[in-house]
């Protein structure tokens, strides 16, 4: 009988330790499978961003370009005569206006917020020159808007270079959490 009872107390605590390891197992796998189902989810959302971004980048690309030349082309005209310019100056501020609106449209928020402050700088000299307020020659305030054209063009420049990168989260190194 003692050998018996040996017998079952064996067996007991062989399924038992079969029991647990195949618990053990079983809690692994579904971890891992939580992992992978978290990575892919991670995956597929940075895939979608990075395909939306792609699509909007040619209309940005060219909302951007449009601005910057509207700009450039008003900076250009202050190298001109003083006459030519107060000639041309509300069909080059209307030109601003427009692709400003583009530009609000297309995003993102950092790009409009630069092309807003351009827009601005004109419009404040629009009313310096309305109200007589400016009295040297136009081509000296040209560094009002050069400045401001060249910090729109990098915002669009790093907007358009997005690869559709999370803005904040776990890099490839970590391991997303269970």
């Amino acid at each position: 009988m003692d050998a018996g009872v040996a017998a079952v107390v064996g067996a007991a605590i062989g399924g038992g330790l079969a029991g647990l390891a195949a618990f053990g197992t079983s809690w692994l796998s579904v971890r891992t499978t939580r992992l992978q189902l978290k990575a892919q989810e991670s995956e597929a959302a940075r895939q979608r961003r990075f395909e939306s971004l792609t699509e909007r980048r040619g209309p940005r690309s060219q909302a951007y370009a449009e601005f910057v030349a509207a700009g450039q082309d008003l900076i250009d005209a202050l190298y001109g005569q003083e006459e030519e310019f107060h000639q041309q100056f509300e069909g080059l501020w209307e030109n601003i206006r427009k692709r400003r609106s583009t530009v609000a449209i297309a995003g993102p928020d950092a790009v409009v917020m630069e092309a807003g402050q351009f827009a601005d700088e004109v419009r404040s000299f629009r009313n310096d020159l309305m109200h007589s307020r400016t009295r040297r020659h136009p081509f000296n305030e040209k560094h009002r808007f050069e400045r401001r054209l060249d910090s729109f063009t990098k915002a669009a420049r790093t907007a358009l270079e997005d690869e559709g990168h999370p803005p904040a989260g776990p890099t490839s190194e970590e391991a997303p959490q269970a």
